[in-house]
């Protein structure tokens, strides 16, 4: 079976840990934001691990990503699997080439009050989540603050998050997702370069000809 990588579909231990620093103050919070919130755009590589239950090794994609303000985003999942996500900031293209199809949604329909709404710079941390103490060490990054997030409402499967920044910028450096089932995917984020001009074009899909496509909620 073909397992899909996408960070939004699902939303929501044993595992080299390195020494992250865990802070409890909403200060740190409020300045993640704020950091988020001051960048025009960026682009790098992520690396992505889903830890399952039962599972001995957790599963990993490897791809791009782009982002541009307001709402624009763009994850191409190079390995194992060519996979694309895509958003113009209103509509959710997610294209499969194995298959040649792409499943197209409405964005808000898919992300109001998720970690990805904060990701495309739509939401606020401070009003979506409740800080908590962090509960388990999971991020691995070397150096980071870690600071762990509930939902402040009911988001399904998801039972927290927990968000990984350079102590000097506060940029972002990974992001763990952990479901109400024990299962969690990591974020990492690499090679990032910021508030660059980067080409509007790679943020729409062109569906072409022959390509099966499945509307959501239709």
């Amino acid at each position: 079976m073909k397992y899909t990588y996408f960070p939004v579909l699902v939303i929501g231990l044993s595992l080299l840990v390195i020494a992250p620093a865990f802070a409890n103050t909403p200060e740190l919070v409020e300045k993640i934001q704020d950091r988020y919130q001051s960048i025009s755009s960026f682009q790098g590589r992520f690396v992505q691990r889903n830890y399952i239950n039962q599972e001995q090794k957790p599963r990993e994609a490897a791809g791009t990503i782009a982002y541009s303000r307001p709402g624009k985003m763009r994850w191409n999942y190079e390995t194992p699997d060519e996979q694309l996500l895509v958003t113009d900031g209103n509509t959710l293209w997610l294209y499969d080439p194995l298959l040649e199809n792409v499943t197209v949604q409405v964005l808000q329909e898919v992300t109001q009050g998720t970690p990805l709404s904060f990701l495309l710079g739509a939401g606020d941390l401070t009003e979506e989540f409740t800080q908590r103490p962090v509960s388990q060490e999971l991020t691995t990054v070397k150096d980071a603050l870690v600071v762990e997030l509930v939902p402040s409402s009911g988001l399904g499967e998801l039972d927290f998050i927990q968000l990984g920044v350079r102590p000097d910028t506060f940029d972002l450096q990974q992001i763990v997702l952990m479901d109400s089932q024990g299962n969690y995917r990591i974020l990492e984020f690499q090679e990032m370069a910021y508030n660059l001009e980067l080409d509007a074009q790679q943020f729409h899909f062109e569906i072409t000809a022959g390509m099966e496509v499945i509307r959501a909620n239709e």
